[in-house]
């Protein structure tokens, strides 16, 4: 309970310090605040998703390494 209120005041605190001061302005700064952390969220999965593969790419080369095998093709 206590994380949710804090979670809520700080999310609170940082829309009253970026939006505007004109309430019937809220409803615009909220879509455009949505949209941009949509727009966040996908370049941060495929960011993680294109470290996943350089990740995994490079446990491949090091098992094939111990192992005394050439490294797989990529």
């Amino acid at each position: 309970m206590k994380l949710k209120t804090l979670a809520l005041i700080g999310a609170g605190a940082w829309a009253y310090s970026k939006g505007p001061r004109d309430p019937k302005r809220w409803p615009g700064f909220v879509a455009e605040q949505a949209v941009l952390l949509r727009e966040q969220g996908k370049e941060a999965l495929a960011a993680g998703k294109q470290a996943n593969s350089r990740r995994q790419q490079e446990i491949d080369r090091e098992i094939a390494a111990a192992m005394g095998r050439d490294a797989p093709a990529e």
